[in-house]
This record gives C-alpha cells, structure tokens and sequence, in this order.
C-alpha cells in the first residue's frame, strides 16, 4: 500500500485564504452600504406615511370645528368668527 503524501506550501496557502477573505469583505462591505440605504429609506417612508396620517386626522379636525363655528354663526348671525 503506497502512501502519498503532499506537501502543502503554507505562504500559498495563507496567501489563498488571505485573497478569499478580501473577497468576502469587499462583498460584505458592498452589501453592507446598500442594506443601509435601503433601511434609511424604509425610514423615510414610514416617517412620511406617519407625518401624511397626522396631517390628516389635523384636517379632518379643522373642517369638523368649521363646521361647528358655522352651525353658531348661522343661528347668530349679530356674533362672527374667524378661523
């Protein structure tokens, strides 16, 4: 029964490992910068959707105390208010 040994060159084999381990961190270090981004405007979104909410309910509430001042000032019309 023959034995093969072989020998491993251990600078090649630093070498390899060292040229994939670059490789994976220029990978990561690319993924890293577009996850951000895209976190950033997921941020935004929810902050503007949030915001278009507000403004909402706000307008809503205006037009519901118009209305109110204008139920007052049809019954007494001597009394003005402006808004």
């Amino acid at each position: 029964m023959a034995v093969v040994t072989q020998y491993v060159n251990p600078r090649s084999e630093l070498e390899s490992r060292i040229s994939s381990l670059e490789s994976e961190q220029t990978t990561l270090l690319t993924e890293i910068s577009s996850l951000k981004e895209k976190l950033a405007t997921l941020e935004l979104e929810r902050h503007a959707n949030s915001l278009t909410n507000e403004v909402e309910a706000l307008r809503t509430e205006k037009a519901v105390l118009e209305e109110k001042i204008a139920t007052y000032s049809g019954s007494s019309p001597t009394q003005s208010y402006t808004v």
